[in-house]
């Protein structure tokens, strides 16, 4: 042609090429975010570590449960976790007879709001004499701390969240390891 019209695009070649664009920018977007999350579990769990300040000899322990290798985060953990990250939790009583409790835990951080339950009821409650209220709120509460920081995708369950996730303790962890005045002996 040369007189300068192939130059020339009109409106509908233009927004096409302004969408290819944006699409381009999007998918670039997509893939840098996608580079930077966390991809498998191992790699979760350890930034979960590093971002919330646990020990992972006191906050997290792994179990085999239905033949399947579980991380779990013990109370001491869930409690970081949430302080760290300044989840805030209220809760609802849906129902409170005396051997079934349900509460709804309501977790914000920012703009952002997770809704979960806890319950307990002598077929999920081993504790002697129970405390099934406590039980819910504790189960209510590491379900919308696990499910805000993303821990479900990654199958890392709270301990608190089922009498089977309890990690064994043995009998006489404790009393070795904790020195106080009645464990000194007395010189004569």
């Amino acid at each position: 042609m040369g007189d300068g019209t192939e130059f020339l695009r009109t409106e509908e070649e233009y927004q096409e090429d302004q969408q290819r664009f944006e699409a381009e920018v999007q998918q670039q977007q997509q893939q840098e975010h996608e580079e930077t999350m966390t991809t498998n579990k191992k790699d979760f769990l350890n930034e979960l570590v590093k971002k919330n300040h646990l020990n992972i000899n006191e906050d997290i322990f792994r179990k085999a449960i239905r033949g399947k290798e579980m991380a779990f985060i013990k109370r001491s953990g869930i409690e970081k976790i949430q302080f760290t990250n300044d989840i805030r939790v209220k809760y609802e009583v849906i129902v409170m007879q005396p051997d079934y409790v349900v509460v709804k835990a309501i977790a914000t951080k920012g703009d952002m709001v997770v809704e979960s339950f806890g319950e307990a009821t002598p077929e999920n409650t081993n504790q002697k004499p129970p405390y099934y209220s406590a039980m819910a709120e504790k189960r209510g509460l590491s379900r919308v701390v696990l499910k805000m920081v993303g821990a479900y995708k990654y199958n890392v369950y709270g301990e608190d969240e089922a009498d089977d996730f309890k990690q064994p303790v043995p009998s006489n962890t404790f009393s070795k390891d904790i020195k106080g005045p009645d464990t000194q002996r007395k010189v004569a």
